[in-house]
């Protein structure tokens, strides 16, 4: 089945999955802290940018100048793609902060902060094609396993009438019910992981990607850097290619 795909930004990734991700669909992105969700999704988001496609990004965790400091890290400038109106950035961040203060000093609870983000994805303009959730940390942490699937579900299915590529990033729970659910409704998962080499000792980061709907998957994890120029992708397990050319070399 053909369908179209959006560039990724990295070009190892668009090869793994035949031209990048499905047009239109939702794809959860998840991780642990310094796993490099956000640069994942910051490639997708600049490459859009450059394609011409307008792009929204809703931040929940952290500041609008935190993220763009961490873009510029690895040598991505997002100053003209706001300038132009290509990327509307969601201060999702700074409405959070200033309603924690308000309702600590009414001594309210705060588990309604997170409650209008349906709303939130409701309001993005309809000719916005490309969205960044980053993310749904806080969504889970205020919802019980009923409402954060059903708010998950929704804002899944109001971003598919918008006819939006989205990512949604989210971090890894430790009963890992609310990330099951959501690996469950996306279109495609991307897993990304951070682990030691039992030889060496040394720190590495890994890729593994179980489902993205009409795409083929070899399920052969990967391995990849975070550079100055961001990430970059190999594989780390290629049995079936060396098992391959040894026979051929025996031929």
């Amino acid at each position: 089945m053909e369908i179209n795909r959006v560039p990724t930004g990295i070009n190892e990734l668009d090869e793994i999955l035949e031209g990048g991700y499905p047009s239109q669909q939702g794809i959860l992105i998840s991780g642990p802290p310094g796993s490099g969700k956000s640069i994942l999704a910051t490639h997708f988001l600049y490459r859009s940018c450059k394609d011409g496609k307008k792009c929204m990004l809703m931040l929940t965790q952290v500041n609008v100048e935190s993220y763009l400091e961490q873009a510029l890290s690895i040598g991505i400038d997002f100053q003209a793609c706001i300038d132009k109106g290509s990327l509307l950035i969601k201060k999702s961040f700074q409405t959070r902060t200033n309603k924690i203060y308000n309702t600590e000093r009414h001594g309210a609870g705060i588990g309604f902060l997170e409650k209008d983000c349906v709303q939130n994805v409701q309001e993005i303009p309809d000719d916005v094609e490309i969205v960044v959730i980053d993310n749904l940390d806080m969504l889970s942490l205020y919802h019980s396993t009923e409402e954060f699937a059903d708010k998950f579900f929704t804002i899944n299915d109001i971003l598919f009438a918008k006819k939006c590529t989205a990512l949604f990033l989210i971090g890894q729970e430790d009963s890992r019910t609310k990330h099951t659910i959501a690996q469950h409704t996306s279109f495609g998962n991307i897993e990304l992981y951070t682990d030691r080499d039992s030889f060496t000792g040394r720190g590495m980061r890994q890729m593994y990607i179980p489902k993205i709907r009409c795409t083929y998957l070899s399920l052969e994890p990967l391995n990849f850097k975070i550079t100055k120029e961001g990430i970059k992708i190999e594989k780390i397990f290629q049995r079936d290619e060396i098992i391959k050319g040894a026979l051929g070399s025996l031929v």
